[in-house]
């Protein structure tokens, strides 16, 4: 019995002093916010700046405005000029203006990225200033130079966007192409989802068979109508596997894959199923949509 009165005393006692650990550690984390708050309030009073908050906790006044600019979306390649200070005007991160080279990131949905947590207030076009409590630039780690648990100011002065997908939906638009089928493919590059345009041009005659050895005649192009590679003032024709192994690239299986004999079609696709953002040799630059002309001449055997 004394023992069991022993053993239940030093669980007590434990039990009470992890409590009263986390409970500091929430006090801790209760305080920084608070002093977060209280030192961007007071540095807003003081530029007399008029600012909104965002759902995710960061401060924002748009300074100079596009409407009809475009929101960023996912899978966007972004260029901005920013300047990142502390509450005490010191310059801590910024793009060289100057030599006009703006910072490029690309858009994969993650919540790491600081920007992430400051584009989604503002459209293409626009100039802004946002001030971040600490647990949005970084919390206890921050920057280099900047003491931790520090709140920051972030001036956005160019923001523009480059969406494939949305290239290639103008391209369509314009050109009055009439797409037979959309069709969603996961890239095995980067794991985002993308988008195949098949356009049939010419109906085949009979279905592929899988082992057997398709020859095609294509012509690849970029949306700007330069032709990178073609085969059809040739006399050689590209082999494709049916069902098989091939080297080319995905968008380009994909659309193959739904062809028939004798078929005609044309493909278009964004980068990521394609050369993706470093492009191929000079001809295909990065982030280029490519589009090909296919047609199935034969069908053979291995």
């Amino acid at each position: 019995m004394k023992i069991r009165l022993l053993q239940s005393i030093a669980l007590g006692v434990l039990i009470y002093s992890l409590s009263s650990c986390l409970s500091k550690v929430v006090l801790e984390d209760d305080l920084i916010v608070q002093q977060n708050e209280a030192k961007i309030q007071q540095y807003i009073s003081s530029q007399k700046l008029t600012m909104q908050k965002a759902t995710n906790g960061a401060y924002y006044t748009i300074t100079k405005s596009n409407p009809t600019g475009r929101q960023l979306i996912y899978g966007d390649t972004v260029r901005l000029h920013y300047v990142i200070k502390s509450l005490t005007d010191s310059v801590i991160a910024s793009s060289s203006v100057a030599k006009n080279q703006p910072f490029v990131f690309y858009h994969n949905g993650g919540n790491t990225n600081i920007f992430l947590k400051m584009l989604p207030q503002m459209r293409e076009g626009e100039q802004a200033t946002f001030i971040l409590p600490s647990e949005l630039a970084g919390g206890t780690q921050g920057f280099p130079n900047l003491p931790a648990n520090s709140p920051v100011r972030c001036d956005i002065t160019f923001f523009k966007t480059y969406g494939e997908e949305q290239d290639i939906d103008a391209y369509v638009a314009q050109n009055k192409i009439s797409v037979t089928e959309k069709v969603e493919v996961v890239s095995t590059t980067t794991g985002y989802t993308n988008n195949v345009r098949y356009i049939r041009v010419k109906d085949g005659a009979a279905d592929l068979v899988t082992g057997k050895v398709a020859k095609l005649k294509y012509t690849g192009r970029l949306l700007n109508g330069y032709v990178f590679d073609s085969n059809v003032s040739r006399t050689d024709s590209l082999n494709y596997t049916v069902g098989g192994t091939n080297s080319f690239v995905q968008g380009f299986l994909v659309g193959v894959a739904k062809m028939r004999l004798g078929e005609k079609a044309t493909i278009i696709f964004p980068s990521g199923l394609g050369y993706g953002r470093t492009g191929s040799g000079s001809k295909v630059p990065g982030e280029s949509p490519l589009i090909f002309d296919i047609e199935i001449v034969a069908l053979k055997d291995k």
